[in-house]
């Protein structure tokens, strides 16, 4: 464990003798096997911090130690998250509105500190705390299945594409109040975003704004019991350009993380014979599962970064003001001092399973962690419960990792099983304690800028 503590004196390194030390690229394709072995590198070279290349040009640190990174979550009077102090954007090497998604500014509570933070955040944290979590599992656990339906009569399936993909952002656009059209269209736009063919995700960032747009404009013109009425209607006062960023906020931090969490769950369950007896066995509860593997196979590698607001040390790194130091979650979970507690005897696993950093930590941390557990519980319990036999369709090695430095996952994660047989349709009684029922669909979308962005995507 090393300290954060002010620069008395010049440190053995520094950023800008990074640019020039050939800083470490974080961008480019994804090393076989992840960037385990990536951490471990710059651990042993750099120690707890380590300059990085994000884009061609731009530098930042790494933090590598789990301490460090815990401390900079916790103390914004030391890092701040507004991006507008970043030495690169005011010293002009960087342009906030073209740079990593992580990295730009936007005005929501990202990107926000102090008062304006909780302003921003309050409206999420009201509108999220006053779902009926009990009737919102009955809700989640129809999707899942429905999503099963459509592929459990064939006897195999891409559980990315057909199921972890999909499950979490229809659950959101549900809480917008709209017809699952609008969520397999914004969960289609969501995965080109973070795809790698650069013309589609800039198009797709263009359609997203305008579905939000739209959404806000839907819901002032139509308000209802939706997460975003609840929004615009909150005490806080933001305006309804601000709820349209808060909803892209809630969808950019709830989908992808949420689809990988699913997915690495499934393929530890796939590929580990011990981790499956102990969880097959009542010895590891499916929440445990999920800490189990967000400690072991993140869904986020790296989080968005901090800016340092003073000089400080860090090991033998001197940090300047302005420099922007990113969460290495990843990386954390690895340290040494964190990795040798000593395992539960029955499950051979360590202690401490919830102190993982995937939610985040301090005032930034996730206000919709309870969410998306239940997201991530239902669908690994739904695909357990209703797939027999289940086994990859691949072998492991096979298995193609997505191409990005911040998230941790799988393009596909084909699987076969015993052909079933679509659920029971649910009941009225079931129906009834949905909190947010499907809507009926569209037959023909209104002539707003919702109804004519859905009519785009379905004309694809």
């Amino acid at each position: 464990m090393t300290t954060i503590r002010p620069d008395g004196e010049r440190g053995i390194s520094t950023l800008d003798q990074g640019r020039s030390a050939n800083a470490t690229r974080l961008y480019g394709t994804t090393p076989p096997g992840g960037r385990d072995g990536l951490w471990r590198r710059l651990r042993e070279r750099h120690g707890p911090i380590a300059p990085v290349e994000l884009e061609p040009g731009v530098f930042a640190w790494i933090l590598l130690d789990y301490h460090d990174n815990l401390t900079a979550l916790q103390q914004p009077h030391l890092f701040s998250r507004d991006t507008r102090r970043w030495k690169e954007a005011v010293e002009g090497r960087v342009d906030l509105g073209k740079t990593l998604p992580m990295m730009s500014w936007l005005p929501n509570a990202l990107f926000a500190d102090g008062e304006e933070h909780i302003r921003l955040r309050a409206p999420i944290m009201d509108g999220i705390g006053g779902i009926d979590m009990p009737s919102m599992a009955w809700s989640v656990r129809h999707i899942a299945d429905e999503l099963v339906d459509s592929f459990v009569i064939r006897g195999e399936a891409d559980l990315i594409e057909e199921f972890a993909a999909v499950l979490p952002v229809l659950v959101l656009n549900r809480l917008f109040g709209l017809p699952d059209g609008y969520g397999r269209m914004l969960g289609d736009l969501t995965t080109s975003v973070f795809g790698e063919n650069a013309g589609r995700a800039e198009e797709a960032v263009e359609r997203m704004q305008q579905y939000f747009a739209g959404l806000v404009a839907r819901k002032t013109e139509h308000p209802g019991t939706d997460l975003v009425t609840r929004m615009l209607e909150h005490r806080s006062g933001l305006s309804p350009s601000e709820v349209a960023y808060t909803a892209a906020l809630i969808i950019s931090a709830g989908h992808m993380p949420t689809t990988h969490l699913i997915g690495n769950t499934m393929r530890t369950l796939l590929t580990d014979e011990h981790i499956r007896s102990t969880h097959t066995d009542a010895r590891l509860s499916t929440h445990d599962l999920l800490d189990h593997v967000m400690w072991t196979d993140t869904p986020f590698q790296v989080l968005a970064g901090r800016i340092a607001l003073q000089d400080m040390r860090i090991g033998t790194a001197h940090i300047r003001s302005g420099d922007a130091l990113f969460i290495g979650i990843d990386a954390a979970h690895q340290d040494p001092n964190v990795r040798s507690g000593h395992p539960d005897p029955d499950t051979g696993l360590a202690s401490g399973r919830r102190a993982h950093l995937v939610f985040g930590a301090g005032p930034h941390s996730c206000p919709a962690r309870s969410l998306g557990r239940l997201v991530a519980a239902t669908g690994v319990s739904v695909l357990q419960e209703r797939l027999g036999g289940l086994r990859l369709a691949v072998p492991p090695e096979e298995l193609c990792s997505v191409n990005s430095p911040f998230l941790r996952g799988l393009h596909r994660l084909p699987v076969s099983f015993t052909p079933g047989r679509p659920s029971d349709p649910p009941s009225d009684r079931i129906r009834q304690r949905e909190q947010v029922p499907a809507l009926a669909e569209e037959e023909e979308p209104p002539e707003d800028l919702l109804g004519r962005l859905l009519r785009w995507w379905r004309g694809l």
